[in-house]
């Protein structure tokens, strides 16, 4: 994985930090003002559009991994 990878990873972490942070401030009615509901909003977007990114630029490694691990699966599978 590379920098930008890193950064978006924790860009989206602290972002549902923050989201977890607003649950714990209202508990236990979860009654989120309209101000809390607008920070809710932004930091969802926020680790939406962090995870798509980090999906999308890494989406052949990642299955590059999976299909990897089948192989091997398949492999041990045979030797039984």
């Amino acid at each position: 994985m590379d920098e930008n990878t890193v950064n978006r990873t924790k860009a989206a972490i602290n972002a549902l930090i923050d989201v977890e942070q607003l649950w714990i401030e209202n508990t236990p009615n979860y009654n989120l003002s309209t101000h809390d509901l607008l920070i809710l909003k932004k930091r969802l977007e926020r680790v939406s559009e962090n995870v798509s990114k980090i999906y999308e630029e890494n989406k052949e490694k990642l299955q590059a991994a999976e299909d990897e691990i089948k192989k091997m699966h398949a492999g041990k599978k045979k030797n039984r």
